[in-house]
């Protein structure tokens, strides 16, 4: 069993290195998401953009994560962008 499929069984989510992280974001992710983002808005209203959006998401997630990693992971989000929005309300 590789790494990968090792962590999609257990839900947790194998150790990253940011600098790859930044770079797949600006270099290739966000490029393309933005040029899809720009058909889109052709195509529907800002909300049913982002809940097509969102779908997309969660498909990839449980797609690349599994399940439980999708899950988890999102869990994380979630707590991690809490703590973003309570830490600017206070400075």
């Amino acid at each position: 069993m590789s790494s990968k499929e090792k962590h999609e069984d257990d839900g947790a989510a194998p150790k990253e290195n940011k600098a790859t992280v930044q770079k797949i974001a600006v270099e290739i992710i966000e490029p393309a998401l933005q040029k899809a983002l720009s058909e889109a808005k052709k195509e529907g209203t800002a909300q049913e953009v982002v809940s097509a959006l969102a779908n997309c998401y969660g498909g990839l997630l449980v797609d690349l994560m599994g399940r439980k990693g999708a899950i988890s992971f999102l869990q994380g989000h979630a707590v991690h962008m809490s703590s973003l929005e309570e830490n600017s309300l206070n400075n």
